[in-house]
């Protein structure tokens, strides 16, 4: 198959499942809206929950989930809620959604995939437990089209954990943390029993996009430290933003919001950091940085997209970087200080215009030089936006011959390909997982055939 013919296979799938996701409509009575997390007492932690171990579930409760809020997604979920540790190493609670896939375990048992969102807000209530449940409404759209994701992971017989990974103050971008939040919310799926998983045994995967790349980043890099006795197979990371530098050039792009969603994390995060920005912030600019904490992702890049940022600063956004507190702050947020023990496939595109290609690359030299087995594709045809569609399928197989004990190419294997979709068997994975999407918004079990 000729690239041209890819690109429009790939064109008309896409649309057939988006306009498929607009035109079928919820059968039954409407779904309630769900609590905010800000008024559930779900979502807080029981008091002495700090003695206990990390991974500890300390609540459960099911839950209903839909495809962009109000279209079907048969599967059965729960939510968990469990002990974990934040950034500067105290005990924090925070909440995974666990899904079940249709169908009977795999004969060598279920694996478990723990699958991080680009949540990218400091909205807590933009978080992937509340953004996936039916009834939440539109404001967590970016995160309800990565359910797409999760259902192909379904597909596989795989059971699925997303994380919370920004913890209950969504504290994105933070070092660390997301990795302990996803390596806990493993720790407390592999002991909840209606998931049907074989304990410490299971085989385990990682992925995430974008925002999610960058959680599973770290889940990556800590875990051989924090976890080291999680079955850990593979992990797939997309497109991670190793440093935040890169966020210098978006202003006046489509993906300027990114560039205030960066500041808005910067000053949650680092007290010291946040008055260097803020004494350099106008005050138009402290008006669009703390609207940050009352949108989500989509009504962050809808309302700033192609906003010139620079009249929300006293000096360019570069040099803010620079600034020593600052600098020591955005320092401590890169990619790249430790080595992962199990394989990685990192993917991202050769022209992506948040992530600079140079900056993957520089991650996986670190890693490579630490003795990861690395897989890196670097994709020529796709940007940002578009890979997350275009590059799951490799990620997916990829994962799953980890899964089943394939063994990885030793040392590092770097290509720089026309497009990830012209890897053996990821044109047919694209085109299998994608038509199952119409039965799944359709309201059909997911699960392997």
């Amino acid at each position: 198959m000729r690239l041209s013919n890819i690109s429009r296979a790939v064109m008309a799938l896409t649309a057939l499942a988006l306009l498929s996701a607009g035109a079928v409509a919820t059968p039954g009575s409407a779904v309630a809206t769900p609590v905010p997390a800000s008024d559930d007492a779900f979502y807080r932690a029981p008091d002495g929950f700090e003695s206990t171990e990390p991974g500890t579930i300390l609540r459960e409760r099911p839950v209903e989930l839909a495809s962009y809020a109000e279209l079907p997604f048969n599967a059965l979920a729960w939510q968990l809620l469990y002990r974990t540790t934040d950034l500067a190493g105290r005990p924090m609670a925070t909440v995974t959604t666990v899904i079940l896939p249709e169908g009977a375990a795999p004969p060598a048992g279920r694996p478990l995939l723990s699958y991080q969102v680009a949540q990218d807000s400091i909205d807590p209530e933009c978080a992937p437990s509340i953004a996936m449940r039916a009834g939440s409404g539109p404001e967590g759209f970016v995160t309800q089209g990565e359910m797409t994701f999760i259902s192909h992971a379904l597909q596989q017989g795989w059971a699925v954990s997303v994380p919370d990974h920004a913890g209950p103050a969504a504290r994105i971008g933070a070092p660390r943390e997301p990795g302990y939040a996803a390596l806990d919310g493993v720790r407390a799926a592999v002991q909840f029993d209606p998931l049907g998983l074989a304990g410490l045994q299971t085989p385990i995967g990682l992925w995430g996009y974008s925002g999610g790349g960058l959680a599973t980043g770290w889940a990556a890099e800590v875990q051989p430290s924090y976890a080291p006795e999680l079955n850990i197979r593979g992990i797939a990371m997309g497109s991670p933003l190793p440093d935040p530098v890169a966020l210098n050039s978006l202003s006046g792009t489509f993906w300027s919001g990114l560039q205030l969603i960066g500041l808005a994390s910067a000053r949650e995060v680092y007290p010291d950091a946040a008055r260097e920005i803020d004494a350099h912030l106008t005050p138009a600019g402290r008006e669009a940085v703390s609207a940050m904490a009352d949108q989500c992702l989509a009504r962050t890049l809808a309302t700033n997209a192609f906003r010139d940022n620079s009249p929300y600063l006293t000096v360019p956004y570069a040099q803010l970087m620079q600034l020593p507190v600052v600098a020591a702050a955005v320092d401590e947020t890169k990619l790249g200080g430790a080595s992962p023990s199990a394989p990685v496939y990192l993917y991202s595109g050769v022209n992506d215009e948040i992530v600079p290609i140079a900056t993957v690359d520089y991650l996986v030299d670190a890693y490579c030089a630490g003795g990861t087995p690395v897989t890196y594709r670097r994709d020529e045809m796709s940007l940002h936006a578009s890979l997350i569609v275009t590059g799951a399928p490799d990620a997916l197989n990829w994962l799953r011959d980890r899964i089943d004990e394939v063994p990885s190419a030793a040392g590092c294997d770097v290509q720089t390909v026309t497009s990830t979709l012209q890897a053996p068997g990821a044109a047919e994975t694209y085109a299998s997982t994608n038509l199952r999407l119409i039965e799944i918004l359709m309201g059909g079990p997911i699960g392997p055939r």
